[in-house]
């Protein structure tokens, strides 16, 4: 059985709330589901169905979500961003969010082999330069110990702003990792 109890609809939460959290849970599902008469967080979405427990923090993981994979310049590379998450996903060993993750990672360009190498990717002819590069500079940050001299690859490759982007996601898809791991929505 999960930890938590996934609230994938605004009457999954637990007990009679109070009004505040009443007016979070509308706040929360018509933002992820604008103009759904039913709307729901699928399972691929767990950890956030998760995170529901707390309407607020979930609705500011989802917008922050956003921005990091989808509006920053640097994520605009679906593929560099799906390994960079799949490698922090390996890292940190969340099987729920990698297995969640292998559909958008695919369609981003990562092939299954890939995905399958990524463990072993200093070894694996499967990634070219920048990809290794991606791959490991994920690998030091999520290990809290980055060299000033792969940092200044990053630099010398994305610049100042890339860098930084790069390592916003890499340490927030580090959270939802941890998060994952901890709560095991993928428990039934």
């Amino acid at each position: 059985m999960a930890r938590v109890k996934a609230i994938h609809r605004s009457d999954d939460y637990p007990g009679m709330p109070d009004e505040m959290t009443r007016q979070e849970l509308v706040a929360l599902f018509q933002h992820l589901f604008p103009g759904n008469p039913h709307p729901e967080i699928d399972q691929s979405h767990a950890g956030l169905a998760v995170a529901a427990h707390n309407p607020k923090l979930a609705l500011n993981l989802a917008k922050l979500s956003a921005l990091i994979a989808g509006e920053l310049p640097w994520s605009q590379r679906r593929d560099l961003r799906e390994l960079a998450i799949q490698a922090v996903n390996v890292h940190f060993g969340s099987d729920y969010s990698f297995q969640a993750r292998m559909g958008a990672a695919q369609a981003a360009g990562i092939s299954a082999d890939q995905l399958a190498a990524i463990a072993h990717w200093r070894t694996s002819p499967l990634f070219n330069e920048e990809q290794g590069l991606v791959l490991e500079y994920a690998h030091a940050v999520a290990s809290g110990q980055v060299p000033g001299a792969l940092f200044g690859r990053v630099v010398e490759r994305y610049g100042e702003k890339g860098a930084v982007e790069l390592t916003s996601l890499i340490a927030f898809w580090s959270f939802w990792a941890l998060f994952l791991n901890a709560t095991r929505p993928d428990e039934d």
